[in-house]
C-alpha cells in the first residue's frame, strides 16, 4: 500500500499526535511520502487570514509554505492509494481536485482530533475540501450529521488512540517520580469550569500539580495545596501521567468534548485515571475496575480522598486500564489499521 501522509508533523515535538499517526501510517504503508504542514513562527498573513475568517468572513488561509505545490509535486512523480490528510486547514479544494484527476483510484481521507463543525477549528479552505474527500473519520461521535450537512461523505466515528512508541509504563526514577508526580495532577489548558474543580481540590486539603499553558498562571501562589507548571512537550508528559497518583481527564466544554486524548493516554501510561464521567468513557474503561468517574466537584474530592488513601486498589484499577488499552486496540496502529481498510475494502481486513 502507498501512502501520502499530509499533516503537521515537526510541531510539539514526540508529544505530536499528528506525528503519532505518521508513525501508524508508517508501520502499514509499503511505501510513504509525507508533506509537513507546520509553520514555526505562524506567518503574519496566516494570522490575519485566520482573524478574519473567524470573524464570519470567507477568507482562505495563504499557503505561505507551498503546502498544495509539495502535494500536487509528489502526486504528478508517484502513485499512491491512499492520500491521509490530517485536519487540513491549509489544503486547497484545487489540490484535491488534482489528485483526483491525476490518481482516480486513490482514496482522500480526512481525519481529525477536533470537532471541525466548530468555525475556530475549521477554515475556508477546509470548508471548501469537505465534499471531495472520499472518508471523514472523527472522534467525535455527535457531530457525525453535522459533518454530512458540511458535504462530508462516507463519515466514521473512531474513538481516541494511544501510541506505542510514547505511552507506555515506565520504569521512574525517584527523581522523576518526585519532579513530575504527586497526589492528584492535571496535564492540559486552562478552562474555567476544571480550573474550579482543582481550585475546590486545593482548597479541601487535596494536593494538586498542575502542567498546563499561561492561562493556570494567575494560580501560582493561589494556595500551598495547588502547583503550577509549564506545560509538558516530552517523554516528561506520559512519566508524568503515570507518576500521578490520580492522573484527572476532564473535558473541554467548548468542544463539547466525551472523550479526549488523554481519555485513552493516561491508562495507556500505566496511570490511575479519574475521569468526567460519560457514556463514552464509561464504554472504554470499566468503572471502578479500569478507570473511576466523577460527576461533581463533590465526588471528585470523595473519590480523590478514597484513593489517595487506598494504594493497592488504585495500582490494581491502573494496571486493568493499560490492559484494556492493549487487548481492545486503542492503539494508533490498532485503529489505524481499521479505518484504512474501511477506505478500500468496506470493512476490517
Amino acid at each position: 500500500m502507498k501512502i501520502l501522509s499530509i499533516g503537521n508533523l515537526s510541531a510539539y515535538g514526540v508529544s505530536n499526535t499528528c506525528l503519532h499517526r505518521h508513525w501508524a501510517l508508517e508501520k502499514i504503508a509499503e511505501t510513504i511520502d509525507a508533506v509537513d504542514t507546520a509553520a514555526n513562527p505562524i506567518p503574519f498573513l496566516y494570522r490575519l487570514a485566520n482573524f478574519c475568517f473567524q470573524k464570519g468572513l470567507p477568507v482562505r488561509l495563504p499557503d505561505t509554505s507551498g503546502i498544495n505545490k509539495s502535494i500536487k509535486s509528489l502526486v504528478s512523480a508517484k502513485e499512491f492509494d491512499i492520500v491521509w490528510i490530517d485536519k487540513g486547514l491549509k489544503v486547497n479544494r484545487s489540490t484535491l481536485k488534482y489528485i483526483k484527476k491525476k490518481l482516480p483510484k486513490c482514496k482522500i481521507v480526512s481525519f481529525s482530533p477536533d470537532n471541525m463543525t466548530i468555525r475556530h477549528n475549521q477554515s475556508q479552505n477546509y470548508l471548501d475540501c469537505v465534499p471531495l474527500y472520499d472518508a471523514t473519520f472523527t472522534t467525535k461521535s455527535y457531530i457525525l450529521d453535522d459533518l454530512e450537512k458540511l458535504g462530508a461523505k462516507n463519515v466514521h466515528f473512531i474513538h481516541k488512540t494511544y501510541e506505542k512508541k510514547f505511552h507506555y509504563p515506565r520504569i521512574l526514577t525517584d527523581d522523576e517520580t518526585e519532579r513530575l508526580g504527586g497526589d492528584v495532577g492535571f496535564i492540559g489548558a486552562w478552562e474555567e469550569e476544571r480550573c474550579q474543580s482543582i481550585l475546590y481540590l486545593a482548597d479541601n486539603g487535596i494536593k494538586v500539580k498542575v502542567f498546563g499553558d499561561h492561562g493556570w498562571t494567575k494560580y501560582i501562589g493561589y494556595s500551598p495545596n495547588l502547583t503550577i507548571n509549564k506545560g509538558l512537550f516530552s517523554d516528561d508528559y506520559p512519566k508524568a501521567l503515570q507518576a500521578f497518583k490520580i492522573s484527572l481527564c476532564f473535558l473541554r466544554k467548548m468542544n463539547l468534548d466525551q472523550q479526549t486524548a488523554r481519555s485513552i493516554e493516561i491508562p495507556a501510561c500505566g496511570g490511575f485515571m479519574l475521569a468526567a464521567r460519560t457514556d463514552e468513557h464509561r464504554s472504554l474503561f470499566e468503572e471502578g475496575k479500569e478507570a473511576d468517574y466523577f460527576s461533581s466537584d463533590e465526588e471528585l474530592l470523595q473519590k480523590c480522598i478514597y484513593y489517595l488513601s487506598h494504594d493497592d486498589e488504585r495500582a490494581a484499577i491502573a494496571k486493568a486500564g493499560t490492559l484494556r488499552c492493549k487487548v481492545s486496540g486503542y492503539s494508533n496502529e490498532d485503529t489505524i489499521n481499521k479505518m484504512i481498510s474501511q477506505v478500500l475494502y468496506g470493512g476490517d481486513k
